[in-house]
């Protein structure tokens, strides 16, 4: 299952039928056309609910909810230091985890580490696993763009001095102590609540 956060609320997209076995079937909505799409869209914008949502094949829902999306892949990191403290920043007025888009040709592990680097200026972060991938949607000089963010738990050692990338929106870079972090989630993205949840999880 798919998980699609658009306008930061999510819409999940099931990609087989053992999906289906762990819901309420009142829940799973079939969709075959774009007239089906666009009603569960009007239903997302509008409902507070859960949306669940199927196809004929996972891969021609996914063509009729994003075949005219432009693919914008993007890395980043929750990153730990020797304090045991997690690297948060404060971009355009919500507080977000460091994390960028992937250049033309460059390995998604390394775009990870670069984005840490720039965004948050420290050097050398270290990997040590992957956490799992975000999906959300947005737009950019009208073009409709789905984004997938590859997140990765990293470790950091240094004690540079934190310099946030300004001309990227980052306005301010902490480190948060564990029992703080639930404060920064009241104002942040739904994507950044699961990327938490999944370092929290996690068991490296």
């Amino acid at each position: 299952m798919y998980k699609v956060f658009i306008k930061n609320k999510p819409l999940f997209f099931i990609e087989n039928d053992e999906d289906i076995s762990i819901l309420d079937a009142k829940l799973v909505y079939s969709i075959n056309n774009d007239d089906d799409k666009e009603m569960l869209l009007d239903k997302h914008a509008s409902s507070e609910d859960s949306i669940y949502i199927r196809g004929s094949s996972f891969d021609v829902l996914w063509k009729l909810f994003f075949g005219k999306y432009k693919t914008v892949q993007a890395a980043g990191g929750v990153v730990i230091n020797n304090k045991n403290q997690l690297l948060f920043i404060f971009r355009n007025g919500f507080w977000d985890l460091p994390k960028g888009k992937v250049e033309d040709e460059e390995a998604i592990e390394v775009a990870a580490i670069r984005e840490v680097e720039e965004e948050c200026g420290i050097r050398k972060p270290t990997l040590i696993s992957k956490l799992l991938v975000t999906y959300h949607t947005y737009d950019t000089y009208g073009e409709n763009c789905i984004k997938p963010t590859h997140w990765y738990l990293m470790k950091y050692d240094g004690d540079e001095d934190l310099l946030p990338q300004e001309e990227e929106g980052i306005t301010n870079v902490q480190w948060v102590n564990r029992e703080d972090i639930a404060s920064k989630m009241l104002n942040t993205y739904g994507s950044i609540i699961d990327v938490i949840e999944a370092f929290k999880n996690n068991k490296e």
